[in-house]
């Protein structure tokens, strides 16, 4: 494969085609009728066994194309495309013509080759039993996971480096255990204070309260900025450079 990469991060030079299918990951809202993309839900779910990119900003042309945004997006790597806990996550197979960018591509077909179960479902069983039922129905070839962690391991990133790609290292594992770190380091202690007597708090808090105060300060500030960084790398777009 050839090309350069343009301005926007996506290679937009002749021939953007990649032979075979390319693996990616995105996520999809799960609706009782089948797999919606979180953005452009108006379009309906997803078809099986391949669903086929339709531009709804200029309908003339085939999608993707240079200088538009669609086409079919996933990433490359698992960890930007599974951090809301909301959504399903997924795996994706693309062919036909693909628009490659650092992060992820945009594709003009795509069958969805595994799913995971949201996380909500996992304490709610027959609701998963439920759902388990109608992807089957809707995806018959899709295999349906309990959980991301193991669908990953099933469906590793493909390796795009003969496609003259290196996606960045993905740090949304990293700020997902930091913002657990962070939310267990102020829980824990608040959590142990209706252990400890009131009198001996209220002195401690008293006596103390100005760093009270600023580590309080500190730990929302913290978590933000990585709840954040999170929720920029869950709606950045794969063609960001």
């Amino acid at each position: 494969m050839t090309g350069r990469v343009g301005d926007d991060g996506m290679r937009d030079q002749d021939p953007a085609l990649v032979v075979g299918e390319l693996r990616g990951y995105r996520q999809f809202d799960l609706r009782h009728d089948g797999l919606y993309p979180r953005v452009h839900a108006e379009s309906g779910p997803w078809h099986t066994p391949l669903e086929r990119a339709r531009c709804g900003v200029t309908p003339g042309h085939a999608a993707p194309a240079s200088g538009c945004t669609c086409g079919l997006y996933a990433w490359y790597l698992p960890g930007s495309a599974t951090v809301a806990l909301g959504p399903a996550s997924a795996v994706v197979a693309a062919s036909g013509r693909c628009i490659l960018g650092d992060r992820g591509f945009r594709a003009a077909a795509a069958r969805i080759e595994a799913v995971a179960l949201p996380g909500h479902l996992l304490w709610r069983p027959w609701a998963a039993a439920r759902v388990r039922r109608m992807l089957t129905a809707r995806y018959p070839e899709t295999t349906v996971y309990a959980s991301a962690r193991r669908m990953i391991q099933d469906h590793p990133p493909q390796d795009v480096s003969g496609l003259g790609i290196s996606p960045p290292a993905d740090r949304s594992r990293g700020y997902r255990s930091a913002a657990l770190g962070l939310s267990a380091a102020m829980m824990v202690p608040t959590y142990a204070l209706f252990l400890i007597p009131r009198d001996a708090v209220a002195q401690t808090v008293s006596a103390g309260w100005p760093l009270f105060v600023l580590l309080v300060v500190l730990w929302q500030a913290g978590l933000v900025w990585l709840l954040t960084r999170l929720l920029e790398l869950q709606t950045d777009s794969p063609r960001r450079p």
